[in-house]
């Protein structure tokens, strides 16, 4: 019986459903089957949201509020107008170009004034020069750093802004970004914090993993001889302790802590991951920020002012690097043991069998939850508003006072948490893939 095939056709086997997923993979059709249901129904979601959001005005005020656009101009000073208006400001070497901004007594924007162009040289003084009142397309030098504009503002002004800008220049619109508040002050200072931690986490969990009983007699009497070196640096640093009695105490200490120095990395570390864990975040930042900071202002005569920023830094830093310890430290024990071994029976020293052959595998291990641990301090950096520091809660905060719209104001605030944190686990799972041990 004759076959009733055609050659060149396609098989019977393929059914109408198989086709349909070749096409889905090669890029003819969207491969809905594969799309769970609560994907579509975030999808929808979200679509909906950001309509909303993006003609909504408010939604859009706030974002830009938080935000802190734009970053082509920063506003130099403002000044109420009387016969005439002056700005001076202080400025480094370099080329600026200025224009000003006329506000009505509604704080509402009028109108603007021509572009003036200031060169200040290298070596200026601050001295007090005539003002600028020309405006001028090509640069005006100048022969102080701390220049006037000056000029007459038109009827119905009530007030004028000067604003610098510097629009298609990229390092300062990158350096603005940098320093902006909201978004890239919580980005900054998340960053930044992490990397401290990292570090913490690293020091300590390495301390983790020492002994926990050790051999105190190995190298004792180095330890003493060290110890009594000590002795004799602190008793010539402070003369008021050479006192039989007061330099007695030091050496009874300072070889009391030289003796069981072995036993002391483990036992910090422990310590410190304890008691810092059992602590929450917003009480280290508050401890931080009104009783450390305060404190070592007063001590130091105002020589170290950790106000603001470094004191977030800090105690995100400090809190942080208890958990990534507890991270590092999982992951190097997950390591076997005869890799130690066998780098130690080659001739390597401890920390070159750390540095080669454990922490590269670890690292492998721990990225997954140092990706989860960044997005929770991410999160968790909207804590550092408590010290007055404008990152996207405090700025949405601010926002609501001026414009009383709270439902507005925390809407945004969320949606840039959500848009962020969703960002960053697409990120890192990605690392996650690619850093994956063979066979996982």
């Amino acid at each position: 019986m004759a076959s009733d095939k055609v050659p060149g056709s396609q098989p019977s086997s393929l059914t109408a459903d198989a086709a349909a997923r070749r096409r889905g993979r090669m890029g003819m059709a969207v491969p809905w089957e594969s799309i769970p249901w609560w994907g579509i129904i975030i999808l929808i979601v979200g679509v909906i949201v950001g309509y909303s959001v993006l003609t909504n005005s408010y939604y859009l005020d706030a974002l830009y509020f938080i935000f802190d656009l734009p970053w082509n101009k920063d506003s130099v000073g403002k000044s109420a107008v009387a016969e005439t208006v002056s700005v001076a400001m202080a400025l480094r070497p370099g080329t600026y170009t200025f224009y000003a901004e006329y506000l009505d007594e509604d704080e509402e924007v009028v109108g603007r004034s021509d572009v003036y162009m200031i060169e200040v040289p290298r070596g200026a003084p601050e001295v007090e020069t005539e003002p600028v009142t020309t405006p001028s397309e090509t640069p005006i030098q100048v022969e102080t750093s701390t220049p006037t504009i000056a000029g007459i503002a038109p009827e119905g002004v009530t007030s004028v802004v000067l604003y610098d800008d510097f629009s298609g220049q990229p390092l300062r619109i990158a350096r603005r970004m940098w320093t902006a508040r909201g978004v890239f002050l919580t980005i900054r200072v998340t960053l930044l914090s992490f990397a401290g931690a990292m570090v913490l986490g690293l020091i300590f969990g390495l301390m983790r993993v020492s002994s926990r009983s050790p051999d105190l007699t190995i190298h004792l009497g180095r330890r003493l001889l060290i110890g009594l070196g000590l002795i004799v640096l602190i008793l010539v640093a402070l003369p008021d302790w050479r006192n039989p009695t007061s330099a007695l105490m030091v050496a009874i200490v300072v070889e009391a802590i030289m003796f069981i120095l072995p036993a002391m990395p483990y036992t910090i570390s422990t310590l410190y991951v304890e008691v810092v864990r059992g602590v929450p975040m917003l009480v280290i930042i508050l401890y931080m920020g009104f009783a450390v900071t305060p404190a070592l202002r007063n001590t130091t005569d105002g020589q170290l002012d950790l106000r603001g920023l470094p004191a977030a830094i800090i105690a995100l830093s400090f809190g942080y690097g208890a958990y990534l310890s507890e991270v590092y430290r999982a992951g190097i024990e997950s390591i076997p043991g005869g890799q130690m071994e066998a780098a130690r029976s080659l001739g390597m020293s401890y920390f070159q069998a750390m540095r080669h052959i454990i922490l590269p595998q670890a690292i492998r291990v721990v990225l997954p939850p140092l990706g989860n641990d960044f997005i929770a301090m991410l999160k968790d950096s909207s804590l550092i508003s408590v010290i007055a520091l404008p990152e996207v809660l405090q700025s949405g905060r601010l926002w609501i006072s001026r414009n009383f719209r709270a439902f507005e104001g925390f809407n945004s605030v969320a949606l840039v948490y959500l848009v962020m944190t969703l960002l960053l686990s697409l990120m890192v799972r990605f690392i996650e893939r690619k850093a994956a041990l063979p066979g996982k």
